[in-house]
């Protein structure tokens, strides 16, 4: 654990409000609808690191709200995470490994399914530590409380999703894992809270 805390120390760290403001100026700035689909929503090959880097952002953004406090993200690829965490509490610096889950958009994949991913998370057993973080990117009903959830393989399980066409408006579920899960609705930063 010390190993990997020191390696965690040296990450580079951004911060997500000023990510997500810089791609939000760049989505209404850039004329995306003339790119294919897989381009424009970061999802072929070359530019995935930023669509991930997107749903880090969107993630830590969300967590600030939570904890109170800015939490930062690094992007490093390991066996299990996508992303390390770091917020700060007590003039302590806490890390978190974050890996990050998407329910795809019905256009990707119509017969994706979020009890099916969940399902697949037993994988991460030896994952005491592990934060997962999905986006749920479609329109779509969840009745939390019919969900399995994967006890034990992971610390938390946090859902996060648009609830604006525009994504102007998020909201935020968990610790899922946890004994008095929560939700908390946000704002996309750069978006006037009344409008």
């Amino acid at each position: 654990m010390t190993t990997r805390l020191n390696a965690w120390k040296n990450l580079c760290f951004l911060d997500p409000e000023s990510v997500l403001l810089g791609l939000r100026d760049i989505a209404t700035t850039y004329p995306l609808g003339e790119f294919s689909y897989e381009f424009s929503s970061l999802r072929r090959r070359d530019v995935r690191q930023f669509g991930e880097g997107r749903q880090a952002a969107l993630f830590c953004y969300a967590m600030a709200k939570v904890v109170g406090a800015p939490v930062w993200f690094a992007q490093t690829e390991a066996s299990d995470y996508d992303v390390v965490a770091r917020f700060r509490r007590n003039d302590i610096d806490h890390y978190a490994p974050v890996q990050l889950k998407e329910l795809v958009p019905a256009q990707v994949n119509a017969e994706a399914s979020l009890q099916v991913e969940l399902d697949k998370l037993t994988k991460y057993a030896d994952s005491g530590d592990l934060v997962v973080a999905f986006h749920v990117n479609r329109d779509v009903q969840l009745e939390l409380s019919e969900l399995r959830l994967p006890q034990g393989a992971i610390a938390q399980l946090w859902l996060y999703a648009a609830t604006a066409p525009d994504q102007s408006r998020w909201v935020v579920f968990g610790d899922l894992l946890g004994s008095s899960p929560r939700r908390l609705d946000f704002v996309y930063p750069g978006v006037e809270e009344g409008a």
